[in-house]
Order: C-alpha cells, then sequence, then structure tokens
C-alpha cells in the first residue's frame, strides 16, 4: 500500500490546467484504471479531437474479487486512491465533457455499490456502469472510428482483466456481440496463482476459456469476417515482440505459441525476459495470451492486427461524435 499511496501524492500544481475545450474519458478496468484527456480543435472545415495527456495505473480490481464475487477492502482502496489523483485532472474540465465508466470486475462484484458510493465523494461525475453488451459496442465504436472505411466485415477482440469481449461488424456498426467472463486477471489467480509458468498450468488456461468461447462460436464463424484486429494489452504485448524483432505487427497462432514456450522456459513470471516486453506487461501475459491462443484457435483466426482504438476512442465518439479522432 506504500507504492500506492506515494504514486497518488500529486498536488494540483502538479496538474495541468484545462478548460471548456478539453474532454475526459476515465475508463475503470478490471486490470489498468485509465484517464484520458483529449482537446476539441475546431478549423473551418472540421472538427479535431487530439489526445493531450494519458494517465494510467494498474489498479488489478478483478485480483479483488473473493469466490463470492466480493471485493476487498484493499482492492476497494487501491482503486479509490486512484481516483484521487484522476480527480485533479478532472476539475477544470466541464463535467458535461466528462465520461466516466466502469466494466467488468465492477459488473461482477455484488458489493460494488461500495465503491461507487464513496467515488461520489471523489469524482465530479456519476460513473456510468457498463453492461457487457455495452462495453463490447462501446468497444466496437472505437476500433470502427479510428480505422478506414471498408465494406468488409471485421472481427473485433478485446482482453481485458475480467471480460473478453467478441464482435464482428461492418463499417460503423457492430452486427453481433457478446462478452464472456474470461480475462487476464481473473485467469492469472485461477491457473497461475503461483507464479510459475509450467506447459500444464497453459493447458488449463487455454482449455478453459476455449470452453466458454465454444459456447458462442459457432454464430460468429457463420456470420464470417475479411480481416481481425484486437484492441488490448496481450495484443499491443504481441506487436510490441514483433516491431522489436524487426517483423511485420502481424499476429499468427505459430508465433503466439512459439512465445508461450518461451515463457515455459522462462519457468516463473518473475523470470520472465522477451526483448521489446515492457516489465508492467509480465504478470498478466501468461492468463493473457492463452485465452488469445482459445480465441485463435475456436474461431480459426490466421492473423490479427492491433487496432488503434478500442473502448475509450468509443467512449470519446459519444462525447464528440461529430469530431475526428486523430
Amino acid at each position: 500500500m506504500n507504492d500506492l499511496a506515494s504514486q497518488n501524492q500529486a498536488t494540483p500544481k502538479a496538474i495541468p490546467q484545462y478548460d471548456e475545450s478539453h474532454y475526459a474519458v476515465v475508463d475503470l478496468g478490471s486490470n489498468s484504471f485509465h484517464l484520458l484527456i483529449t482537446q476539441l480543435v475546431t478549423s473551418p472545415t472540421d472538427k479535431s479531437i487530439i489526445t493531450v495527456n494519458k494517465v494510467k495505473q494498474k489498479v488489478r480490481l478483478a485480483a479483488g474479487l473473493d469466490d463470492n464475487n466480493l471485493l476487498s477492502d484493499e482492492a476497494i482502496i487501491r482503486g479509490l486512491n486512484c481516483l484521487k489523483n484522476f480527480a485533479l485532472y478532472l476539475n477544470t474540465i466541464p463535467v458535461n465533457n466528462i465520461l466516466i465508466v466502469a466494466t467488468a470486475a465492477l459488473r461482477i462484484a455484488k458489493n460494488n455499490q461500495m465503491f461507487f458510493d464513496a467515488a461520489k465523494n471523489i469524482l465530479p461525475k456519476k460513473i456510468k456502469l457498463l453492461s457487457g453488451e455495452q462495453e463490447a459496442k462501446t468497444i466496437y465504436c472505437g476500433v470502427a472510428h479510428t480505422s478506414p472505411t471498408t465494406n468488409t466485415k471485421t472481427l473485433v477482440l478485446d482482453i481485458g482483466g475480467a471480460s473478453t469481449e467478441i464482435i464482428v461488424g461492418l463499417g460503423c456498426k457492430a452486427k453481433k456481440v457478446v462478452s464472456l467472463n474470461i480475462g487476464c486477471v481473473s485467469f492469472l489467480g485461477k491457473f497461475f496463482a503461483d507464479g510459475r509458468l509450467k506447459k500444464e498450468n497453459f493447458i488449463q488456461c487455454t482449455t478453459n476459456a476455449a470452453a466458454v468461447i465454444d459456447a458462442v462460436k459457432e454464430e460468429f464463424i457463420q456470420l464470417g469476417w475479411q480481416s481481425a484486429v484486437g484492441s488490448s494489452g496481450t495484443m499491443q504485448a504481441m506487436t510490441e515482440i514483433l516491431k522489436q524483432r524487426q517483423q511485420a505487427p502481424v499476429i499468427t497462432l505459430a508465433f503466439l505459441n512459439e512465445i508461450q514456450q518461451t515463457l515455459i522456459s522462462c519457468k516463473t513470471i518473475d523470470n520472465i525476459e522477451i526483448a521489446g516486453l515492457r516489465a508492467d506487461r509480465k504478470a498478466v501475459l501468461a492468463s493473457g495470451l492463452s485465452i488469445l491462443i482459445a480465441l485463435f484457435e475456436c474461431l480459426n483466426i490466421e492473423t490479427l492486427c492491433l487496432s488503434s482504438g478500442a473502448l475509450r476512442e468509443g467512449l470519446l465518439f459519444e462525447l464528440v461524435p461529430d469530431a475526428k479522432i486523430i
């Protein structure tokens, strides 16, 4: 807790001041809490939204859920401490320019009202709790509005801390969405709790993820798609490793299996060393990778690329629908 407290000793003097041209979205995820601050820039021909600040903190809220889906006091305190920091950035932005959402961990938590009640005294605006379907549709919106327009169907995957979203859409419209209760933080606790990276742990994790995906896969396969994109930390990590190798940023099942073998040879999470992999991605890499392998195998995905947009960009579009996100 000491480290967390020290991270939140921000003072108003250290925080940039914003005005009515600024917009903020806050994403209270199951792994990390994110604050994205943007500015609306208007020219004679169009409106653009540009990013001016990003603040991210690994809160690992989903790790605080017990077997009865109750959030621990420690997890709630971690989350609220982060919100106190975020509030310093939000206090000069008009309330109507702010959107704050919570996703899977707070959806699942039976005692989420305790968190929401405490957050009311910290944040300038009420938290909107997204349903799984709302989260999936918002993710797709963020992908669609940051990608070139095409007349082909796209498969979108997002692996979060406590849920995984699968979407097939065409243009700006999501055709089919689902949110599954499998995530990199929740599966870390179930299958890699001892920090060991053994082959059997990966098999168990992937098999359990596949069992959940199997229930919905036929409907998605029947819809079909021409391209697949991903928009979460696991896919970002894979892309960063490929870029470090100076390879095309295209994820394949063969590459994922190779990374799995590398992790098994590392033996423990603390011992993970892969060129291009950021230190803050190590903890949930094994569980996220296992879920991604299950998605590839169940949905017969050949290649997947990283999307530049996801949930936060979808929320921005909700706030400023007539502006282009840059």
